[in-house]
């Protein structure tokens, strides 16, 4: 006789099933109590921390060594001078992410004959040159040699399209010279995939002299638009010399506002100029994303830009505002590239004292798992004008966490020592 189951021969009693009955119930009570006094004291921490003064840092995870757009990038061939400035998105269009990289396109090795360019990318490691969107051209009326870039795009909900923010620079030679003016251009197809192209180029001029920054402002650079906690929209305004210069060195950065991404933008004095990291200057170039804090969910906008400082000079800079209008010195960051090297690891970048290795760092692009990646160029050589400039990549994160508390010093030692941070 075969059995299936010998459940039979080894019987149970009646009182050994109440007391485990009764162990298994003491136990889920217990598993219960626990939980809920987890999901108690989480919900308690994070009402504690959000009635906290927070702040934001970056942390860069992993600097990749080699670069991803070089001399050898399909399409890139003649263009002597490689990249700077510029910005980077990601889309999904049609299920699939796209990055479009824009810049100022260098065909010499100097600052000469600029115009802008747009690269993309699936993966953001494999890049193809789309084309040049921009070249110099000559004004027979004004005699003055016409270069463009480096553009910021931003899809404008309002108008369906994609809009290229940028500088037109009026030269009396081929090479770049100081001061423009800030223009928009709009993509000719409707819709997310108008990142493609082509453009409406050289569209309109978006800001003015004496209405949307001061008349006397040698502005260099222009953020795409940003939508400040207000319900305002607003642009970055790069520069130098007056109105800040001496006061706040070279430059420096300023608030003009607008009821659309679209304008008109009026200077916002209020707010200018933007300190971001130094009341000195030396920031160029600024992005702004808006962004989540991981620990407590509040709106933060931050921003890279160029950290223009001789020292260190493989670094970007980052700063953050709670509202996208008030950037104060305090929030900045300076934030080294070459922590996210791996051990023994080198990179691509070169540059001496007093010159730039690290130049442009773009928008913090959002990838969905807790981190950013930022695109940014920089010199293959010691000397800045002698050779191609690439393109690398970073992964960063932010971390959000509370305002450090100052601690005192004791009343006798108070003419000896400054306060202590926790």
């Amino acid at each position: 006789m075969t059995h299936i189951s010998n459940m039979n021969t080894h019987q149970i009693s009646p009182s050994i099933v109440k007391t485990k009955l009764k162990k298994t119930y003491l136990l889920i009570a217990g598993v219960a109590l626990l939980l809920s006094t987890i999901e108690a004291g989480a919900e308690g921490v994070k009402s504690s921390d959000t009635a906290k003064p927070m702040r934001l840092r970056m942390k860069v995870l992993k600097t990749y060594s080699q670069p991803v757009i070089t001399e050898k990038t399909p399409g890139v061939e003649g263009v002597k001078g490689g990249y700077e400035c510029g910005n980077t998105v990601k889309v999904m269009i049609d299920g699939q992410p796209e990055y479009h990289f824009f810049a100022w396109r260098m065909p010499e090795l100097g600052w000469g004959y600029l115009g802008t360019d747009q690269l993309a990318s699936e993966d953001g490691f494999s890049w193809r040159r789309v084309g040049a969107l921009t070249e110099m051209t000559f004004n027979e009326e004004k005699k003055k040699y016409i270069q463009s870039g480096p553009a910021q795009p931003f899809y404008d909900e309002q108008t369906k399209r994609w809009q290229l923010y940028y500088n037109q620079f009026e030269c009396t030679t081929v090479n770049w010279q100081s001061g423009s003016t800030l223009w928009c251009a709009s993509s000719k197809v409707e819709g997310i995939k108008g990142i493609r192209g082509p453009w409406e180029f050289p569209g309109k001029q978006i800001l003015f002299p004496g209405t949307s920054y001061p008349k006397e402002s040698i502005v260099q650079s222009i953020s795409s638009p940003f939508q400040t906690k207000d319900g305002k929209w607003a642009v970055l305004v790069g520069g130098n010399g007056p109105p800040y210069q001496p006061k706040y060195g070279s430059w420096w950065v300023m608030v003009s506002t607008a009821p659309t991404p679209q304008g008109p933008y009026t200077f916002d004095e209020k707010h200018s100029p933007a300190t971001m990291i130094d009341p000195t200057g030396g920031i160029e170039n600024p992005t702004v994303t808006k962004v989540r804090g991981p620990l407590t969910g509040r709106e933060y906008w931050v921003s890279t830009f160029d950290h223009l400082h001789p020292q260190p000079n493989n670094a970007i800079g980052f700063s953050w505002s709670e509202d996208g209008l008030n950037w104060p010195m305090a929030n900045g960051q300076i934030v080294v590239i070459d922590e996210g090297l791996a051990p023994g690891e080198t990179g691509w970048w070169k540059g001496t004292i007093g010159t730039w290795s690290i130049r442009t760092p773009h928008q913090l692009i959002d990838e969905g798992d807790g981190t950013y990646t930022v695109f940014f160029t920089g010199s293959t050589q010691l000397n800045y004008f002698t050779g191609f400039r690439n393109a690398g990549r970073l992964q960063v994160q932010l971390i959000e966490e509370p305002v450090p508390d100052v601690v005192p010093a004791k009343p006798e030692a108070q003419s000896q020592a400054a306060p202590q941070v926790k």
